[in-house]
């Protein structure tokens, strides 16, 4: 089955039944990957996400129409290694934790295998190497090729950390953030795409914050749309949300614009004639690891947009080393690499006064 240009993001349900229709109503607009974990809307062990997906696609007309995949993680969802806990899928370390997880989500979705399955939150070469070690995570899922026809990974680390974990040749797909205001991972995709590797780009709305405003929902999306084998992976969390989606996608044909007209466009949303950073990646890497171009996206729209959302969305995701800018020491490393010769350091301290909201 070929993947739809769409695909069915499974962490924003509210309850079982708006995420059946959700599902079931996303399946019918031709979207036919779904992305679920043991963890998103987890309430119990018979409510979560996996339940209520299983429940969806259970059905004669759904099953063979749409493809599922989960997950499980050496790391604890953030930065480090986690401690086993079976019932979200973290920590996954060796063989019999594996099998525990798996199994679970199986019994969860009431399937008898996954069309795709993901390491997940991998975004340090730590947590990888776990993975792959002797015994590990990857020795797990070998053992379970019978119950899965892809493997993918899921990770937020920047792009040369993601062309590493590629460069093992395990993965058929890679999971990675994307988005009109966030392009830094640019280069990883250009290799998945060269090795024919499925490019899934969640966060498309940058945590949702970029949907806060009608017009800037409406390119972050089609900006996706014309970028050649990159699938944008959304949240959805009603038929509603569904439907719009559908009719971005049964538009683009009127459209006739180009990825850099709709980059173009958000550039011209913020009205200003500073300099500022545009995401383009040449500073890095950070001997801190801060992804420089991620974090003053972020910036950007708080102070040329006024968009409140952005700075919520900065601070909710500060478990993420690259959108850690408190961590700066401002040793001009970045500043001396960007190709735009902006003071970068003064915008970082800047950044940093604005998005937390205390001096720098």
């Amino acid at each position: 089955m070929e993947l739809s240009k769409i695909l069915i993001g499974a962490m924003r349900f509210k309850d079982r039944d708006s995420a059946v229709a959700t599902v079931r109503r996303a399946i019918d607009r031709g979207f036919n990957y779904i992305d679920t974990s043991p963890c998103y809307c987890r309430k119990s062990e018979e409510e979560n996400s996996e339940s209520w997906v299983g429940e969806a696609v259970r059905h004669p007309d759904y099953r063979g129409k749409v493809m599922v995949s989960t997950k499980c993680s050496p790391g604890n969802g953030g930065l480090l290694l986690g401690d086993f806990k079976g019932e979200s899928g973290f920590g996954v370390r060796n063989v019999k934790q594996l099998d525990r997880v798996f199994d679970n989500s199986l019994r969860r979705t009431g399937l008898d295998r996954f069309d795709y399955y993901h390491l997940w939150t991998v975004h340090t070469r730590e947590q990888f190497d776990e993975a792959m070690k002797p015994g590990g995570w990857y020795k797990g899922v070998k053992r379970r090729k019978h119950q899965w026809d892809h493997l993918g990974v899921t990770t937020h680390a920047d792009g040369e950390t993601i062309i590493s974990f590629l460069e093992s040749g395990v993965f058929q797909a890679v999971t990675l953030p994307y988005n009109i205001i966030n392009t830094t991972r640019r280069r990883a995709i250009d290799y998945a795409l060269q090795k024919g590797i499925t490019v899934i780009a969640m966060n498309p709305f940058a945590g949702g914050f970029l949907a806060a405003d009608e017009r800037i929902r409406e390119i972050a999306l089609r900006y996706l749309m014309v970028l050649d084998g990159v699938h944008p992976l959304i949240g959805f969390e009603s038929p509603e949300e569904v439907e719009y989606a559908a009719w971005i996608r049964d538009t683009m044909d009127g459209e006739n614009r180009s990825a850099d007209d709709y980059l173009k466009e958000i550039s011209t949303l913020m009205n200003t004639d500073e300099p500022r950073c545009t995401a383009c990646g040449y500073c890095l890497p950070c001997p801190e690891n801060i992804n420089i171009g991620a974090s003053l996206s972020y910036y950007n729209m708080v102070k040329y947009l006024d968009m409140r959302e952005a700075r919520k969305a900065f601070l909710d995701k500060q478990w993420e080393d690259g959108l850690r800018l408190d961590r700066c020491r401002s040793c001009g490393q970045c500043e001396s690499r960007c190709p735009n010769k902006l003071p970068v350091v003064n915008i970082i301290d800047e950044a940093r006064e604005l998005l937390y909201d205390r001096p720098s």
